[in-house]
């Protein structure tokens, strides 16, 4: 997860999307993802075996950027770093419909199966943002937005409250969350020191209606069995926990 650090620069700069796009219109950013011709590929700048790309993008009408991840590197492996489980948050983020993760298809480039996920443009990292003390506009909603996030960081069984993976937009304040390659331990348990608040209705409201077949049928691709199981586990624990916390 280090890695994502070194791209502050890049993340950070360059033109910003416009105002009336927006990243999470899902079926056309993967459309674009999966289509957009290959204009540049970038590798070897960050140094490292598993150090993302960094791809031009363009469909004839919009130029754009994505990061490419092709380490396949599963459980039960010892160290653990796999694209593979970078698609899969992002196919439960869909289920959820919580709009965390950007856009992210699996794509061969350079005869390399992986991970293409939208370059986020005009944002920040978490980090940055405190550094520079950056106040949001609406306290309240911004910290809702984080507090929404470590309930899915605890469901996904990623590192909580990385501040250098949790992006804001610049002119929306939205916030986002990049950098899933080593999520989806099995463990049943909840992530040590990652508080969990009891969120918007309609987080709770999603992740009881989470259905375990279609979590099944849609991660299969990228999880085990084990993996899978765990998630569903954590479900169910912080379904209880923030029943406990509205009572």
């Amino acid at each position: 997860m280090i890695f994502f650090a070194a791209f502050l620069g890049l993340w950070s700069s360059g033109v910003c999307q416009p105002a009336e796009e927006d990243i999470f219109q899902k079926n056309e950013m993967e459309h674009y993802l999966l289509i957009a011709k290959i204009v540049a590929v970038r590798k070897n700048f960050i140094g490292g075996k598993t150090g993302p790309w960094l791809i031009s993008l363009n469909d004839g009408k919009v130029a754009r950027r994505g990061l490419f991840k092709h380490i396949r590197r599963p459980r039960p492996a010892p160290l653990p770093d796999s694209y593979q489980y970078e698609m899969a948050a992002y196919e439960l983020d869909k289920l959820l419909d919580f709009n965390l993760v950007p856009p992210v298809v699996e794509r061969v480039i350079e005869g390399r199966k992986g991970s293409l996920q939208l370059f986020l443009e005009g944002c920040i990292t978490e980090r940055d943002r405190k550094r520079m003390n950056l106040a949001p506009p609406d306290a309240k909603s911004f910290q809702n937005s984080l507090d929404e996030l470590r309930i899915f960081e605890n469901l996904v069984f990623n590192k909580c409250a990385n501040t250098e993976d949790t992006y804001i937009n610049k002119k929306t304040w939205k916030v986002c969350r990049v950098d899933f390659s080593e999520a989806f331990a099995p463990s049943s348990d909840l992530l040590p020191d990652c508080e969990i608040s009891d969120g918007s209705e309609k987080i709770f409201r999603n992740l009881q209606g989470l259905d375990p077949e279609a979590v099944r049928a849609k991660l299969s691709p990228y999880l085990n069995g084990e993996e899978i199981k765990a998630l569903l586990d954590r479900k169910d624990k912080i379904i209880e926990k923030i029943r406990g916390l509205q009572k």
